[in-house]
């Protein structure tokens, strides 16, 4: 079926909460609420690198701070950031002390 939450016969479900709350019962996910989805599909968009104004028509907002509010950068994805720059700075500093007289 071409459609996420189907019926039996693969026809598309008009309430697809039900579907939605047995289907996080099965995979045993407590404290998720439907609405979550978008704010992992915007915090999934940013960490792939793609820009904030794009995020922010993907969502349909109308404001880059309501964008902001929905896209949380995981710990990982920070931890990564930090890394790059410590990279960075390792290389810069080892540039000039060997540019150096």
């Amino acid at each position: 079926s071409p459609y996420i939450f189907a019926g039996k016969t693969g026809d598309p479900r008009v309430d697809i909460k039900k579907r939605f709350n047995s289907a996080l019962r099965r995979a045993q996910i407590d404290d998720f609420r439907f609405h979550d989805l978008r704010h992992t599909f915007a915090s999934n968009l940013v960490m792939a690198g793609v820009d904030l104004a794009t995020v922010k028509d993907l969502l349909g907002h109308k404001t880059i701070q309501m964008t902001l509010r929905y896209s949380h950068l995981s710990a990982d994805h920070k931890a990564s950031a930090v890394h790059r720059l410590d990279t960075y700075m390792d290389t810069t500093h080892k540039k000039r002390v060997t540019a150096s007289p």
